[in-house]
């Protein structure tokens, strides 16, 4: 007989396995929001950033911070350099956050590709897989309570396996994903999910299926969220180091004020990049739609005129390029730009149709990852689309992505975090671009890398 049909007829033993197939993943799989804590018993059911450890490279015998203290320190000397400054004025860190003791973990963030996972963005950019923390300062109380200070610091790391030359002159090179290391991290929250799911982490089952992206409900039931917390200190742990820390940014205030908000980026360039940094460091961002020479911008409250500062040159109407003004003030003039900006809309509510839908066609451009992402429009243009829709369209005419917790108040402009606790009680918040963006990634994710 042929080799055919001798294959055919092997006992099923000797066959290769099978290998199940995954289920879909939801929202709540791949974007972790933590419960705001108030109390001190509360920080053992989140995670410290200081206490998340890695293999050391030098010496495997030992664990070393996955936000290592030279990384920690340039956090801190960025935020307090002249490059922190917009306008008038300038991010200043209280005593208490000068210790990453005082740092805990309000959100986590599995994206498949930054800079954004249309067709169009990784031609232009490459394709960044990451782990993205959200991080705020929180701060025990002689009564007990406790506070979350009212910043927000990122951290991303990368999982890309090297870059090719940039598409064009006046681009970044194009990173290229490691997605066999990526797959490990999905197949990791998966599991995570059925176990919750079916029970093995607490008294109650717990689904993640179909549910508004908001604080992880294996987090809030009182059964489950010790071992979640675990497990979701496990994954991190597994999967983080300090060599795969490749940008930081910050959100802060200035010297004992409550405003204005200011936001600042930074990256880590090689050691040959920068020459006062042997080690290589982490270094400010230019502005990608600023001027080139500006790094800072920051919002005013409102009534204040202008209220964001230096005015955005955005290019989200414009097709997608990967040039943009963080690698070069000339790479992108400002007049041939086209985009637009929240800085760019009415301080009162819209009241004709017109006017309505003119806003809703600015607020739905920077809310849609495939059109709007770091390099084309400004900060405070995505961390405020969806508390200016709250403000100038009825609520009917907000789009609703999912039904999770929108900003509580005209100051909360956090995409993923802790509301601040002047604008109500201590509570997470989304915002319609994160559910759009954690969509975008969960159809990624679900199309291309779970086992079918």
């Amino acid at each position: 007989m042929g080799a055919s049909a001798q294959s055919s007829t092997q006992p099923a033993a000797q066959q290769a396995p099978s290998v199940k197939p995954e289920q879909p993943l939801s929202a709540d799989d791949v974007s972790w929001l933590f419960p705001a804590p108030t109390k001190a018993s509360d920080l053992a059911n989140l995670i410290a950033i200081g206490d998340l450890t890695a293999p050391d490279p030098q010496d495997a015998s030992k664990r070393e911070r996955i936000w290592s203290e030279a990384a920690f320190q340039q956090f801190l000397a960025i935020s307090a350099s002249p490059t922190a400054a917009a306008g008038s004025d300038h991010i200043t860190l209280p005593a208490e956050v000068k210790t990453i003791d005082a740092w805990h973990i309000a959100g986590v963030r599995f994206d498949a590709g930054a800079p954004g996972l249309s067709d169009e963005i990784i031609r232009e950019y490459g394709q960044s897989p990451q782990i993205r923390l959200v991080l705020q300062p929180v701060v025990k109380n002689a009564d007990d309570s406790v506070t979350p200070l009212d910043m927000t610091a990122h951290l991303v790391f990368n999982f890309t396996s090297g870059a090719q030359p940039p598409l064009k002159s006046g681009c970044f090179p194009r990173l290229v994903p490691d997605l066999a290391a990526f797959k490990e991290i999905v197949a990791d929250v998966a599991a995570l999910r059925s176990k919750l799911r079916d029970g093995q982490l607490g008294d109650n089952k717990i689904v993640t299926a179909a549910k508004a992206l908001g604080v992880h409900p294996g987090l809030i039931d009182q059964t489950t969220r010790s071992n979640v917390r675990s497990e979701m200190k496990a994954i991190l742990e597994r999967h983080l180091s300090s060599q795969r820390l490749a940008a930081m940014a910050i959100m802060g205030l200035p010297d004992n004020a409550p405003e204005p908000w200011i936001f600042l980026s930074m990256q880590f360039v090689p050691p040959e990049t920068v020459p006062q940094l042997p080690n290589g460091g982490f270094v400010p961002v230019h502005g990608p739609v600023l001027d080139g020479k500006q790094f800072a911008q920051l919002l005013e409250p409102a009534g204040s005129s202008p209220r964001v500062v230096p005015q955005p040159h955005t290019n989200n109407l414009a097709p997608i390029t990967c040039l943009n003004a963080a690698v070069s003030a000339d790479a992108l003039p400002i007049n041939d730009r086209k985009g637009v900006a929240t800085a760019d809309l009415p301080a009162d509510p819209a009241r004709t149709a017109a006017d309505k839908a003119k806003v809703l066609t600015v607020l739905n451009t920077i809310a849609d990852p495939t059109k709007s992402h770091f390099f084309n429009t400004d900060c405070v243009s995505c961390h405020t689309e969806t508390r200016r829709a709250l403000e100038l369209l009825q609520p009917r005419d907000v789009p609703k992505i999912s039904a999770a917790p929108l900003p509580n108040g005209p100051w909360n402009v956090r995409n993923f975090g802790w509301s601040p606790l002047v604008e109500g009680d201590a509570a997470g918040s989304v915002s319609r671009r994160t559910a759009a963006e954690t969509k975008a990634v969960v159809d990624f994710i679900n199309a291309k890398l779970l086992v079918k």
